[in-house]
């Protein structure tokens, strides 16, 4: 007989398990869409003072993001007091319901362990019902609100990844070793490491003029005791090329192992190596994504709208230059982002 009722409330306690996992699904609906709520909300009060922020700081590039803004605020704005109605009324009220249930199902563990088997029976056919009922209507109910919730919630992301890549790259620039050319403009900046050579980690700067690779070092000044007690951190640029002087940017295989990289391709008659270097796999997309920004003239484009100021066309073409000092031609491509070039036959520089 005993053994017969361990068996039974075993299968109780199975019930058990199973009503409490209908009551923790139907919290989950409602705190993930109370969540989402609360997210949305905070982060669309704080997109108009992070896009300032940054434009103060010289950023001018992405210069769709004022728009995206102002687009996503007027979307928020007019569906904010609905969903917020449609959870005061429908979603939230289903909390008190779940937590009446939960401190039954607690009386009903407790009614199991002292061997009440009948009524234990009766009252978990009773709550199986009602909290399989009720994760069904919790379910229901988040779903009218976070349907288009998720629909800004995915607009909000693509914006906040944005501006997240526009506050590293000012954060980035704001440390570089180099200055900034007059009309040029930083674009984007990823930390990463060049799998060449010394294999230096550095950061990866790009302009609307200018592809960089900056190595860092940590220099040790002061020991005690085998232990550094004060050090700093070098800065050298190792690689500095007009961003026209690429051939192109693609995402590969890095390294013995599959890291995620991305190889930097020059033209032939720069006369260098491709170069790879290891980065992060959303970061190796967004390079390739910025890249083809910046050499479609699309950065160029909105530079010259955010900041207001004319910036000079210098899509690759073949021109016509004349060396100051022996007066003949130089006619090699010259590439977009390149500020000078060494005359052919005399090999004096020559300003552009």
């Amino acid at each position: 007989m005993a053994t017969q009722i361990e068996r039974e409330k075993e299968a109780l306690h199975s019930r058990v398990s199973s009503i409490e996992s209908d009551l923790s699904s139907a919290s989950g609906a409602i705190s993930d869409v109370e969540s989402k709520l609360a997210h949305v909300e905070g982060a669309m009060g704080a997109l108009p003072s992070r896009l300032t922020t940054v434009r103060g700081r010289g950023y001018a590039a992405m210069g769709y993001l004022e728009k995206s803004i102002d687009l996503l605020t007027k979307k928020w704005t007019e569906s904010a007091p609905l969903l917020k109605q449609a959870f005061l009324n429908s979603v939230q009220p289903l909390t008190a319901q779940i937590r009446v249930l939960e401190a039954e199902t607690q009386r009903l563990r407790t009614e199991i362990d002292r061997g009440n088997i009948a009524s234990s029976h009766v009252l978990a056919s009773r709550l199986s019902i009602d909290a399989s009922s009720l994760r069904a209507r919790a379910t229901a109910e988040a779903s009218k609100v976070s349907t288009p919730l998720n629909e800004l919630v995915t607009s909000l992301d693509a914006i906040e990844r944005d501006l997240n890549v526009a506050e590293k790259t000012v954060e980035l620039f704001s440390q570089a070793s180099f200055p900034l050319k007059p009309e040029e403009s930083p674009v984007l900046a990823i930390e990463g490491k060049i799998m060449k050579g010394e294999k230096n980690n550095g950061t990866l700067f790009f302009t609307n003029h200018r592809f960089i690779f900056e190595g860092k070092k940590e220099i040790v000044l002061e020991k005690k005791f085998f232990i550094a007690t004060k050090k700093k951190i070098e800065r050298t640029v190792l690689i500095e090329q007009p961003i026209g002087a690429l051939q192109e940017i693609y995402k590969g295989r890095v390294g013995l192992i599959a890291w995620t990289g991305i190889y930097v391709r020059f033209k032939p008659e720069r006369r260098l190596e491709e170069t790879p270097f290891d980065v992060k796999g959303w970061e190796a997309d967004i390079i390739a994504r910025f890249f083809n920004y910046i050499i479609g003239g699309e950065a160029d484009k909105d530079i010259t709208m955010i900041k207001g100021v004319t910036v000079k066309e210098e899509a690759p073409t073949i021109k016509i230059t004349r060396c100051p000092n022996c007066g003949a031609p130089y006619t090699s491509e010259i590439y977009k982002g390149q500020t000078s070039v060494q005359c052919e036959y005399c090999r004096t520089s020559i300003l552009l």
